[in-house]
């Protein structure tokens, strides 16, 4: 995660001084290519250590090193020296098992084992090896790193290997990493480093929640049915971070605010965990002797109990911690045999990787792999030539609600066509249909990639009956999610008798002296802010993701229509347009508005997008009534339009009398499009804030936070 806050001018200027680096992600591509002065990084090392004295360091480079390498030394001392006493309360504990063991025997069971014995831990811990190295490639991509997935790989394992034999894993771990990884700073490795520890242990307390549940053991002085009762109370809470993944997935703890992973994330972490741990016991039980063996379904349980003891302990190997809870979970077991098999299950799974790992380790790190240009295009408040032009071709006018600067372009494998598509926590969403020349079963397949390297679902939203149809023949679930509400301003006419209750509401507008305008020259844009101030204001909020926010850039570049009483502003709408269409997008009124403004707004806009020759003017889309959905995508109306007059928005679009089309929502399963359905409602309801598109001071340095893979919040 990397943070451009706001700065100073001389804190601009010494930015300018820092050297250049060729950019490697879309991200990077539209922020300053620049790095930290060595002085800063160490101060912010120092810092994030809590070091009192950090504010300082930055200011006297003669006392960075000797006081930052001090502090390294003094944390990891402080560390073995606990490590130590664990150790020695381990030995303690174990004092008469350990004088009581018959060595000779255990010697002499290790020397029973066989050759097939030894290839089944191996394979077994092969596979365990492989599972762990995904944990560090979806970590890196939570984290949006722009590492090559094959590097994220290769130092995760070799990381993984070394630091669980020597111990100290956060700070073995992060040296093996920054090591490893070309062109990743300390700072960043051990960010990396806590994350996959944490994401580790989460999963492991998760799963020996189930697993415990499953197959109780046995723990000394304690009833099985109170141990099964504290995993129960383990996945209820599990559950609980879950439901605010999908709810609330910023959580607030004091200053700190951490973004929980998307609900597909945490299935993969959950899947990897199980594979890890599962390969891990089966290595063990490949190798204890076959007469003296307890089944794999009896095994497991306790050693992920063990496995767990060792890995808080923070003892190299968790060596201690994991034996003594082990043969305290397996009392039947005899001695010797099950310790010589951990002996062999040592050398197989923390010996033998441990030393390839320094082996491939001791080559050095690796080049830096530059990734291909990817095919999202970053949001952006501004338009490149190529968005540009896409939106000029685009049938739907709803396209510039990129101008938020919340959205993003997934440009066509030819690049000459492109789909918006919008991220909530948990999915990525086409939304409405791709523009340009496009190959929609390409396309389809493009967001689905590029959903699941974000750890997201795919979705599509609001899409016409043609894409939906494509997306069913892939096999993807479609349901109607609304009505689209459009006319044609050039037949739009007040004489028919559809028109009777909105030629009323015209009438009592006019007679309270109200006046509209299609708004041709500067927009009074402090008089709109108070209106779009007041409205928010009355209603707690305004919606997003698909509905537009207003701030004075993004209305600058749409068609305005503005609404006057008593010589002052009362309302505005506003359009997105282009050749093909005007799109309605925000409409804001104050309190004192004469009835029928609104009314009289969309009929000055329609007699204007006449006069500019404009074919179609579309009054957004419409909620389905009540009784006409159901299933996944009442979810997004039910809750976006709770309390806001859901009936009430029906009988003021139907008063003028529209062509209806009905739109889409699709996800590949059911399931993925429940779970997005429900995190599209949220976002529409309790939208991210908008963060400031623009360099506020001239200093020529952005001021967004870089929260996900190639995006903003």
């Amino acid at each position: 995660m990397r943070h451009y806050g706001k700065v100073t001018g001389d804190d601009a200027a010494r930015a300018k001084a820092w050297p250049e680096r060729p950019a490697t992600t879309a991200r990077e591509a539209v922020l300053p290519a620049q790095s930290p002065p060595k002085a800063e990084i160490i101060a912010e090392t120092a810092r994030l250590l809590d070091y009192e004295g950090a504010e300082h360091l930055a200011d006297d480079p003669q006392q960075i090193a000797p006081r930052t390498q001090s502090l390294a030394w003094g944390k990891a001392i402080r560390r073995q020296i606990a490590a130590i006493v664990m150790l020695a309360c381990f030995a303690w504990i174990l004092r008469d098992r350990v004088t009581g063991l018959d060595y000779a025997a255990i010697l002499a069971s290790l020397g029973q084992v066989s050759a097939w014995q030894w290839l089944g831990a191996a394979l077994a811990t092969l596979a365990s090896f492989a599972a762990l190295a995904n944990y560090d490639a979806l970590i890196h991509k939570i984290m949006d790193t722009g590492q090559n997935e094959g590097q994220s790989k290769r130092a995760g394992w070799v990381s993984i290997a070394i630091s669980q034999t020597v111990g100290f894993g956060l700070i073995s771990g992060a040296l093996v990493r920054w090591r490893m990884l070309p062109g990743f700073s300390m700072i960043e490795a051990s960010k990396l480093t806590a994350m996959v520890a944490a994401t580790f242990l989460a999963g492991w307390a998760v799963v020996t929640a189930m697993v415990v549940i499953v197959t109780p053991v046995q723990l000394p002085g304690l009833p099985i049915f109170a141990l099964q009762g504290f995993a129960l109370l383990g996945l209820l809470l599990g559950g609980a971070v879950a439901a605010l993944a999908l709810w609330n997935p910023v959580v607030k703890i004091g200053k700190w605010q951490p973004r929980l992973p998307s609900l597909p994330v945490m299935g993969r972490i959950l899947w990897l965990t199980i594979a890890d741990t599962a390969f891990a016991a089966l290595a063990l039980w490949v190798l204890m002797p076959p007469d003296t063996v307890h089944p794999l379904i009896a095994l497991y349980p306790a050693f992920l109990l063990a496995l767990g003891a060792g890995f808080i302990s923070g003892t190299p190997g968790g060596v201690g911690p994991f034996e003594v809870t082990l043969l305290m979970l397996l009392p039947g077991a005899e001695q010797a045999p099950l310790l010589a098999a951990i002996v062999a299950w040592r050398a197989v799974y923390y010996g033998a990787p441990a030393a390839l790992a320094l082996a491939v380790l001791a080559l050095g790190a690796p080049v830096r792999h530059i990734p291909p240009r990817g095919r999202l295009v970053p949001a952006a408040p501004e338009y490149t030539p190529r968005i540009a032009e896409l939106a000029r071709l685009s049938p739907h006018a709803e396209f510039g609600i990129l101008r938020q600067g919340e959205h993003f372009v997934l440009l066509g494998e030819n690049m000459r066509s492109g789909w918006m598509v919008g991220q909530t926590q948990q999915a990525l969403v086409g939304m409405r249909d791709p523009v340009g020349e496009t190959d929609l079963r390409e396309m389809l397949r493009a967001l689905r990639i590029e959903a699941r390297a974000q750890g997201r679902l795919a979705c599509l939203y609001k899409v016409h009956a043609r894409t939906a149809l494509e997306a069913r023949r892939l096999g993807w679930s479609v349901v109607p999610v609304a009505q689209e509400c459009w006319l044609r301003p050039d037949r739009f006419t007040l004489d028919a008798p559809a028109m009777s209750g909105l030629r009323r509401k015209l009438r009592k507008a006019a007679k309270a002296g109200l006046t509209c305008e299609h708004c041709m020259t500067q927009m009074p844009m402090a008089q709109m802010s108070e209106v779009a101030a007041e409205w928010t204001t009355a209603r707690g909020g305004e919606r997003g993701f698909s509905m537009g926010r207003f701030t004075p850039d993004y209305v600058s570049e749409h068609e305005v229509v503005l609404a006057w009483f008593d010589g002052r502003l009362v309302g505005f709408a506003s359009f997105h347009a282009n050749d093909h269409e005007w799109a309605l997008d925000l409409m804001r009124t104050s309190d004192d508005a004469p009835d029928g403004t609104m009314h009289q707004l969309i009929v000055t806009a329609i007699a204007a997008a006449r006069e500019m020759g404009c074919p179609r003017l579309s009054l957004a889309a419409l909620p389905p009534r009540p009784d006409q959905i159901e299933g996944p995508a009442a979810m997004i109306w039910r809750r976006a339009e709770r309390g806001h007059g859901a009936a009430g928005l029906r009988q003021f679009k139907m008063g003028f009398a529209p062509h209806l089309t009905t739109l889409y929502v699709s996800a590949p399963s059911a399931s993925a499009l429940a779970l997005a359905c429900a995190d599209i409602a949220r976002i529409i309801r309790k939208p991210p804030a908008l963060r400031p598109a623009r360099d506020p001071d001239g200093s020529g340095v952005w001021t967004h936070e870089i929260t996900d893979r190639g995006g903003e919040h």
